[in-house]
């Protein structure tokens, strides 16, 4: 690809669902080699939020490099993303295409003022100490979809938002990842966190299963506890006692099937064996008290 069939790419045929292309593109093309490392275009996206920056990095190995790929652009190789430009380029060629890929990140804002509007909120409404408390709240998690920070970027929501009179202060605030954010917008003053204490109380008098005190790990609304009958095995289960899928609200599903997850990556490599095993889940409940759990074993 040379400098005219970039220009082209650029400024005609590159299509955004969000900044990161361009970004992708002008961190490279502002080194000496038209190279840039995973971090180094991370850090772009991130304009140096250290405490986000493992999400930056997943985005950067997701959509820029699948679709930058595609159209022969770059090349990935060792944690390095390298520019396929044929030949050297001038500087006054390669001001041109950094510009082109500034000129895509504004049009691509301005076309869009809810990023410029969630932007302002997140650097200018809430403090750095009063978003850590507010994160605090929900041990770092979405306190809609439960995904945890290390996957998704989090903002500190107004539950009841500013234009209709909400204050800036803990007790109206709830952790929301930026897309759960953006699809809440403004319209309504749900309370996340008031569903979170709802769901962490809902354990139910006399079901086993659902004495913490059996657990053997767990996260903010699953656990999981050694399985009676299979002494390899383990139930895992929503911490708020429940009868089936239906119950579970979507965070409660999501931190349900990490766990599931977690648990059966734990036992395949305490009992598995290399090409003579697997693993083997079972959606039951409890015979005496219907509550709802996975049972997830190794087989051989």
């Amino acid at each position: 690809m040379d400098f005219a069939q970039l220009e082209m790419f650029i400024s005609k045929k590159m299509r955004m669902t969000h900044v990161y292309q361009p970004l992708m593109l002008k961190t490279m093309l502002e080194s000496t080699d038209n190279s840039a490392t995973v971090e180094q275009i991370a850090r772009a996206f991130l304009n140096n939020d250290d405490s986000q920056l493992n999400y930056y990095k997943t985005i950067v190995k997701r959509w820029p490099h699948i679709t930058l790929r595609k159209h022969n652009v770059v090349r990935y190789d060792k944690g390095t993303y390298t520019l396929l430009l044929d030949g050297a380029i001038t500087d006054q060629q390669r001001r041109r295409l950094v510009e082109l890929c500034e000129i895509k990140l504004q049009k691509f804002v301005d076309s869009d003022p809810w990023i410029k509007k969630f932007r302002e909120l997140d650097s200018r409404a809430v403090s750095g100490s009063l978003k850590y408390e507010v994160y605090a709240k929900t041990k770092g998690r979405c306190a809609a979809c439960g995904i945890p920070n290390t996957e998704r970027a989090l903002d500190a929501d107004h539950i009841v938002p500013l234009n209709r009179g909400g204050r800036t202060e803990l007790d109206n605030l709830q952790a929301m990842c930026f897309s759960c954010n953006r699809a809440k917008r403004d319209r309504d003053d749900t309370d996340f966190i008031m569903w979170s204490k709802r769901l962490t109380y809902g354990r139910k008098v006399g079901c086993r299963l659902c004495d913490p005190r059996d657990t053997t790990s767990e996260n903010l609304l699953a656990r999981a506890v050694r399985d009676p009958d299979d002494a390899c095995g383990s139930l895992v289960m929503p911490k708020r006692h429940v009868g089936g899928l239906p119950d579970m609200i979507p965070a409660e599903r999501t931190l349900w099937l990490d766990l599931v997850s977690d648990v059966q990556e734990r036992q395949w490599q305490q009992h598995g064996t290399d090409g003579a095993g697997g693993r083997h889940t079972v959606l039951e409940s409890c015979p005496d008290t219907s509550h709802f759990y996975m049972r997830v074993a190794c087989v051989r």
